[in-house]
């Protein structure tokens, strides 16, 4: 077997057990919709609770709900879940990145019409086109001010991540 195709094997079945573990937290119910990219080409993963995705909501969810230790159960069990677009962005240049996404918006949509989250947060700025695309797909079911845009907790952009989802999260609870 060549090398690349062993490799493009391995990923596969990688990204298959990620994504058996992002269903395993799969609330019952799905409120609550993060909508994120793609699983992250650096070996790190919101559900295996080491990337900075995870990292900077855990602090946004226990600056809101002081007392509470977050965890990936707690996230589940609030009605939250993380929707990616794409499976995965890896290697790509920005114009296959915008294809990949794009190609995510009826597979969005589905879901959204499905699930029928009352909020979606973007985790990523360019993220919020196909959110918006996909919900007037779907007939717009999430009124327009349930939809937040963040951006991605990453290059320097965590803290600012972190305090959006802040003020959203507070938003969304009606906390002052």
């Amino acid at each position: 077997m060549e090398l690349s195709k062993a490799k493009e094997e391995i990923d596969m079945t990688k990204v298959q057990d990620l994504e058996k573990l992002r269903n395993s937290f799969k609330p019952d119910k799905v409120t609550y919709l993060f909508v994120g990219e793609s699983i992250p080409s650096n070996g790190t993963f919101f559900y295996t609770a080491d990337s900075p995705l995870y990292k900077y909501t855990k602090e946004a969810f226990e600056e809101v709900f002081q007392g509470v230790e977050f965890t990936l159960k707690l996230f589940m069990d609030k009605g939250f879940y993380l929707f990616d677009l794409t499976e995965s962005v890896a290697g790509m240049g920005y114009k296959e990145k915008i294809n990949a996404v794009a190609s995510g918006i009826p597979k969005l949509a589905h879901f959204i019409e499905a699930e029928k989250p009352e909020y979606v947060l973007s985790v990523k700025n360019t993220n919020l086109s196909a959110i918006i695309m996909s919900n007037a797909e779907v007939g717009d079911l999430i009124s327009e001010d349930h939809i937040f845009d963040l951006p991605a907790p990453i290059f320097g952009s965590h803290h600012y991540y972190k305090d959006k989802l802040v003020e959203a999260l507070k938003i969304i609870y009606g906390i002052a």
